[in-house]
């Protein structure tokens, strides 16, 4: 559940309207809870937790019968799985790999799905916190990358990427938001006859 108040989503819809004043580019901020269910996470986890639960069975019960240590473990899958609602745990069992290919197919369906390739200069840029991860991705179209390198990001990723394990998102978002947009403003600067193509809405899903 993605806990942002009325109040935080305005400073960040007004950073977006602040930022695209000095640029003809269109900033989207978008959070998400998660970007995949991870199945294969969770069966780590309920793999262990059954393990644990044998191991248990094992060496404080004296008088059993072997068997049990299967029938334990049963349970304990089921409890394992269960386990992997909780972010904190099942971040434990995630592959860097997995998590890194997950959240950027998730922000390229977003890209697509929210219109941002479609903007008249191809100037849409994305930034994705997605939360169950910690991650941010933040992708821009062909018309920015044509003059801003890629690796401009990273610092500003790295940033929002602090904040938001410090329980500081709202902050982050502003910060990153006003940093593309100081980018965007030399290569893509504001006109008077510059339309507000994309929504400075903060995009929320769960």
């Amino acid at each position: 559940m993605i806990h942002m108040t009325q109040s935080d989503r305005d400073r960040i819809s007004q950073a977006v309207l602040e930022a695209e004043k000095q640029t003809t580019g269109e900033i989207v901020p978008m959070i998400v809870a998660q970007s995949d269910d991870y199945p294969g996470a969770r069966w780590r986890l309920a793999i262990v937790t059954a393990f644990f639960f044998g191991f248990l069975c094992y060496f404080f019960l004296d008088d059993f019968d072997p068997v049990w240590i299967l029938w334990v473990q049963i349970p304990g899958l089921y409890i394992g799985y269960g386990l992997g609602t909780f972010g904190a745990i099942l971040r434990l069992f995630m592959l860097s790999s997995k998590i890194d290919e997950e959240v950027h197919q998730r922000a390229l369906q977003a890209f697509f799905s929210r219109d941002l390739h479609v903007t008249k200069d191809r100037t849409g840029i994305l930034i994705m916190a997605s939360l169950l991860e910690r991650r941010v991705e933040i992708l821009a179209d062909t018309g920015i990358n044509a003059k801003v390198s890629r690796d401009t990001w990273q610092g500003i990723v790295t940033d929002m990427i602090g904040r938001i394990k410090s329980d500081d998102l709202t902050e982050g978002f502003c910060a990153a938001v006003h940093e593309c947009g100081e980018v965007l403003a030399k290569d893509f600067p504001g006109t008077h006859d510059n339309p507000d193509e994309i929504s400075n809405k903060l995009i929320i899903e769960e």
